[in-house]
């Protein structure tokens, strides 16, 4: 077992030695208040758009298009970079300003849900802008899931960026995620496989880690904003 540990964390080392640093993320879920979406844009975009972001930070607000996993949530906003940029940039979500935009916001909104975590693994590509897809799993090998992941992407690429990451808090029975983001509506409509080579990628990643996982459900959402 130690073994097999060094071998696995050798692979995660030789696999992101030229990736950027692991991300790490807050999101906080809300259901808007049907009709309300435009005002809750507006409240988030002078508040965010007022403050000077920190290096290393940044905010998106999405709408939730597609979920088959359990929530209420419409939108989410979501807090993503180093520790340090999101440790600063929670340093200036305070004052009077800021208390006036919760206020704001919880007439229009309610938080359904709070979920952190961070990236292990980064496989970089198209970092797009229109969409986001996430995959989210109970692991109870995660090395052998991170293995599984790094083997899907050799065989399996279509300029995304893609990340394997695991929940570090408010998660519900799940452990691990797996995200990509779309540069527009085709790439989100042809993100799975479209030949042999491709689709024997996929069926070689599913028996991997069907004996040591379980399969939680996914969301797709539209990036309405970003700020940063």
């Amino acid at each position: 077992m130690k073994n097999y540990f060094l071998l696995t964390l050798a692979a995660f080392v030789s696999f992101n030695l030229n990736s950027q640093e692991q991300i790490y993320w807050t999101e906080v879920a809300l259901e808007v208040t049907p009709g309300k979406a435009s005002l809750v844009y507006k409240l988030v975009d002078d508040f965010y758009s007022s403050i000077d972001f920190p290096e290393g930070s940044a905010l998106t607000l999405n709408a939730i298009q597609n979920k088959s996993e359990w929530t209420e949530a419409t939108h989410f906003l979501n807090f993503a970079g180093t520790p340090e940029g999101l440790a600063q940039l929670r340093d200036l979500r305070a004052g009077d300003e800021y208390d006036a935009y919760v206020e704001n916001l919880e007439g229009l909104a309610k938080i359904v849900a709070m979920k952190q975590g961070q990236s292990l693994i980064r496989i970089q590509g198209e970092n797009g802008s229109y969409s986001e897809q996430m995959w989210s799993f109970y692991v109870d090998d995660p090395g052998i899931f991170a293995e599984a992941f790094i083997e899907l992407n050799k065989g399996f690429s279509n300029g995304n960026y893609i990340s394997l990451g695991q929940y570090t808090g408010g998660e519900r029975n799940e452990t691990h995620y797996i995200y990509t983001t779309h540069s527009d509506a085709k790439s989100q409509f042809t993100f799975f496989p479209d030949n042999e080579k491709e689709q024997q990628a996929f069926a070689n990643f599913n028996s991997a880690i069907t004996p040591i996982s379980q399969y939680r459900g996914s969301t797709i959402s539209t990036v309405l904003g970003t700020w940063n």
